[in-house]
């Protein structure tokens, strides 16, 4: 592989980005199409038809041909150059110590084209900018190793030329079986489904209102009538319809994303492939790996499985999409890796450092009573409000206790854990030197009964201790700080 000259993409990639630039004008334009293909009388005119589609068509095909020309990648001086664009030029140069990790895609079309997309990940780049969408598997497996070998090399530079040169054989630590995917899709939030589903259709809803204005109210005023003289019993069947299909689309969404799922562990970084329709292949260096993030619910806890996450060092504009997460780890999966990533743990007779009890206050007037009030106005002279608003209360109270009794942080030398939830229950762990900044806050309520919160910021995000004692958020944010300040250690 020489790359020292200047490098297209596969031949095929013609191919993929012209279905992506019909895949990308269809999305933005449908609500047209859709009126287009209504007005019959322009669809009898053929002539007119074809010259439009001639038209659209050959455009399509100058932009991918003037695409695929400018879209060329080498490496020069220890920088990987990647230049792109016709009309608006782009020049993306990366050193390539700088480089995080290098992962593969590979999307439907892709799968059909025998081709694969390559993306290379800097804490510091979007990485849908450094993408290569169309690579011969040969040739995306050759460049994914040189560049990898690369960022091997700059992390083991101080060691010696055997150990660096030395080959590793991958480890698979978990491997998903169809019974795990079930499982984790049975396990999964069904009513945070249902709600994306909801707002998915009134989004769609509102764009379709947008086009056929005088049908889309008829049909709005017609749904609401018809609920409104509906009877309990069609409305208990709505809701569980509506809970089955969230449930159904739960286990789809599983299947979609984790089919196949494995994670390795090769040297000092995880490899996580999956996927069915949109194959990934992701490289995690433990050097990247900030925080680990795991969880578990009460299904979860039958079924005796964790869902986890590795967050990493992005760019700022990246940190929703830099998650990559290893569900349905056993208990035994989820100590080896964070024996790997923390050494032998140091909190099992930790001492727990719970939030005040003001917090449930807190939360309480927040969930509870705030509602409540902002309600009355409107529905005080019915007397099933008052039952509904009683009711409330008393859950918002349970939900809030159980948000205190698994709100606590228990700190070391070189490590703090912080735990939260309410149904589920969920853990963040990191080391101490990869700490970039701590924040201390205290609003007046807080400050009247000597009470404090900590913001501490790393590579991938912000951990938060909320509501404890004054003091000791003063100790733990002058210790940090200075912890972090001393430390000689690479966070990243």
């Amino acid at each position: 592989m020489d790359l020292s000259k200047p490098t297209r993409q596969s031949v095929k990639g013609l191919v993929f980005i012209f279905l992506q630039s019909i895949r990308q004008a269809i999305r933005m334009f449908w609500a047209l199409i859709v009126v287009l293909v209504l007005q019959k009388n322009l669809l009898d005119n053929k002539l007119i038809v074809g010259i439009a589609l001639l038209v659209l068509l050959s455009l399509l095909v100058t932009h991918s041909v003037l695409y695929y020309l400018n879209f060329f990648f080498y490496v020069k001086d220890g920088e990987f150059i990647l230049k792109k664009g016709y009309l608006r030029k782009k020049v993306l140069t990366i050193p390539l110590e700088r480089i995080q990790s290098v992962n593969t895609k590979q999307n439907l079309i892709q799968q059909v084209l025998d081709v694969v997309a390559l993306e290379i990940d800097t804490a510091g780049t979007a990485g849908k900018e450094l993408k290569i969408h169309a690579l011969e598997k040969s040739f995306a497996n050759a460049l994914h190793n040189l560049l990898s070998e690369e960022k091997t090399k700059n992390i083991f530079s101080e060691e010696s030329d055997e150990t660096v040169n030395q080959s590793h054989s991958e480890k698979l630590i978990l491997a998903l079986t169809p019974v795990d995917l079930l499982k984790i899709g049975i396990s999964q939030n069904h009513i945070r489904t249902g709600l994306i589903i909801l707002a998915f259709g009134m989004q769609l809803f509102n764009q379709i209102q947008d086009v056929f204005k005088d049908k889309a109210e008829e049909y709005s005023n017609e749904f609401v009538s018809f609920m409104s003289n509906s009877s309990w019993a069609l409305l208990t069947f709505l809701v569980i319809f509506f809970l089955i299909v969230s449930i159904l689309f739960s286990l789809f969404r599983t299947l979609f994303k984790y089919f196949d799922f494995k994670l390795l562990k090769k040297e000092n970084a995880y490899r996580v492939e999956s996927g069915l329709v949109t194959k990934q292949n992701v490289l995690l260096p433990f050097n990247k790996i900030q925080e680990l993030n795991w969880e578990t619910g009460p299904i979860k806890k039958q079924f005796g499985i964790y869902n986890l996450v590795f967050k990493q060092a992005v760019s700022r504009q990246d940190r929703n999409v830099q998650l990559v997460d290893a569900p349905g780890c056993l208990s035994n999966h989820l100590e080896l890796l964070k024996s790997d990533l923390f050494g032998e743990d140091q909190f099992i007779k930790s001492t727990k450092f719970f939030s005040n009890s003001y917090y449930f206050r807190r939360l309480w007037i927040f969930y509870g009573w705030l509602p409540v009030f902002i309600s009355i106005p409107f529905l005080y002279n019915e007397w099933i409000y008052w039952i509904v608003a009683v009711l409330w209360l008393t859950a918002s109270a349970g939900y809030s206790l159980l948000i205190l009794k698994k709100r606590y942080f228990k700190i070391n030398n070189d490590q703090i854990r912080i735990s939260k939830g309410a149904i589920t229950h969920k853990w963040k762990q990191m080391e101490l030197f990869k700490i970039q900044s701590v924040e201390f806050r205290q609003t007046i309520f807080q400050k009247r009964r000597a009470l404090a919160s900590l913001i501490l910021t790393n590579a991938s995000g912000k951990m938060k201790i909320p509501y404890i004692s004054e003091s000791m958020a003063k100790q733990l944010y002058d210790y940090l700080l200075f912890h972090t300040e001393v430390s000689g250690r690479k966070w990243m």
